[in-house]
């Protein structure tokens, strides 16, 4: 049995960007099948596990966390041997000149460094500006375009934030990463109180570690047309907003526990976003006020998530979100409270393990 910290620890430590996350589903695969005897891996990679009712035409709920990571891909090697990207997922470029990443080589990996103009030859008019992408380049420390291939780093490789896990003596711990390994943790998590439960479960009980998330939002639809939940819950990050940028744009903080979705959508729009089911919402808050797990309520524009696209899927699928707050979203120094992740696992498995014959969710009475 691992600790949730050390479960953290490990899955942020691992590199894994969209479409690369092999060594997460490995992971995954492994520790799930230390709970359950039915642990399957879909075809690109998502992996299942089944928590079965044992009762015939038993409902079906899903919850989903992904395991891919914001990371880059290498684009170009000029004749000097420095590396320029483009993007897996929306990593933050204003944080990029200066941080350390580490290449995904066809020989092992490479550190790489993103570079940035000497400040003592900065122009007044360069002073506080940033580059754009285009102009990003990465230092391995070679001379030339032959020597980087030498090393394994090819146009086609790819690159994530360097992994760097702090923990504060609060409870509070930073990684890169922790979207969404923190999601992972909670399933894992999850799946070890599950497989302690003596009394049958009321509904079939899906837990899916999913795929390329970050890269286009749908790696998980797959698995959901695999087991056609009745409900679907998505576990993912949010931004926490009791830093002094973010201060006053929501009430979400770090120990103020899980953050539950009342509206979130992309902010170029909202033809992508989430209503909760209401009755899903209730419940989650009734779980949450009887059992003394403190819940935050969530509307972020800007935030995107699988279920989006899940609520419609065959006859519609009565969908909710629970958030973990976090600082410093897709930068290096990720921050989340254990807290938080702690109080999400309580509310979670309380909701699963209340289930029963009667429970109802969707407008369809």
């Amino acid at each position: 049995m691992k600790a949730t910290k050390t479960y953290l620890q490990e899955l942020t430590a691992l590199n894994a960007v969209s479409s690369k996350e092999d060594p997460v589903i490995q992971y995954m695969k492994m520790h799930f099948s230390e709970y359950s005897n039915e642990v399957t891996v879909d075809r690109i990679g998502n992996v299942i596990c089944h928590f079965p009712s044992n009762k015939e035409d038993s409902k079906k709920v899903m919850i989903f966390g992904h395991m891919d990571e914001v990371g880059f891909m290498i684009r170009y090697i000029d004749e000097k041997g420095f590396i320029y990207i483009e993007r897996i997922g929306g990593s933050n470029i204003n944080v990029l000149p200066g941080s350390r990443v580490d290449i995904i080589g066809e020989k092992g990996t490479v550190i790489g460094l993103f570079g940035t103009k000497a400040y003592h030859f900065l122009k007044p008019e360069e002073k506080g500006t940033l580059p754009n992408q285009q102009s990003l380049y990465i230092d391995i420390g070679v001379k030339s375009k032959e020597e980087a291939e030498a090393m394994g780093v090819k146009v086609g490789c790819w690159a994530c934030y360097h992994s760097d896990f702090i923990e504060r003596e609060n409870g509070w711990v930073t990684n890169k990463a922790m979207d969404n390994r923190v999601a992972c943790t909670i399933l894992l998590q999850l799946a070890e109180q599950l497989s302690t439960v003596s009394t049958p479960f009321n509904w079939d009980i899906y837990l899916v570690a999913c795929v390329q998330e970050e890269f286009n939002i749908r790696g998980v639809l797959p698995a959901v047309r695999k087991i056609n939940p009745d409900v679907s819950i998505g576990i993912d990050v949010t931004p926490a907003c009791d830093t002094p940028d973010l201060n006053h744009y929501s009430d979400v903080v770090l120990d103020g526990g899980p953050a539950l979705t009342f509206l979130n959508y992309h902010g170029k729009g909202t033809l992508a976003g989430v209503l909760p089911d209401e009755q899903l919402l209730q419940a989650f808050i009734q779980i949450s006020e009887v059992n003394n797990v403190p819940y935050q309520r969530e509307v972020a524009v800007g935030v995107i998530t699988e279920n989006a696209f899940i609520v419609f899927e065959e006859y519609g699928v009565a969908v909710a979100n629970v958030s973990i707050p976090t600082r410093y979203t897709h930068t290096p120094i990720e921050t989340i409270s254990l807290h938080d992740l702690e109080q999400t696992v309580r509310l979670l498995f309380n909701f699963l393990t209340h289930l029963d014959e009667s429970s109802h969710f969707g407008k369809n009475h």
